[in-house]
């Protein structure tokens, strides 16, 4: 693993996290009695708790897409043969 890769591990763990919390309380949030609250409050902070959930997601998605990048980079160990039998096919 390059340093690189090792470091983006941490960042991809941490926006995971806010990627299910954000998604974990806008569940919550959707699942809740709001008959008594004021409409346009209630409005907002569904339009924040949405955003952050999408925002999270997105991050995440692009921290993985970053990840895969820098492990596609890396050469192979000298010598190192792939079997592709085992695994994904060359492309054709």
């Amino acid at each position: 693993m390059t340093a690189i890769a090792g470091e983006l591990e941490p960042s991809r763990l941490a926006v995971g996290e806010v990627d299910a919390l954000a998604s974990v309380t806008l569940t919550w949030f959707d699942d809740e009695d709001r008959s008594s609250a004021e409409p346009a409050l209630v409005e907002r902070a569904g339009f924040m708790l949405g955003v952050i959930a999408r925002s999270g997601a997105l991050a995440a998605a692009k921290i993985d897409r970053l990840h895969v990048a820098v492990a596609d980079a890396q050469q192979a160990p000298a010598g190192e043969i792939w079997d592709y039998r085992e695994g994904s096919a060359q492309d054709e």
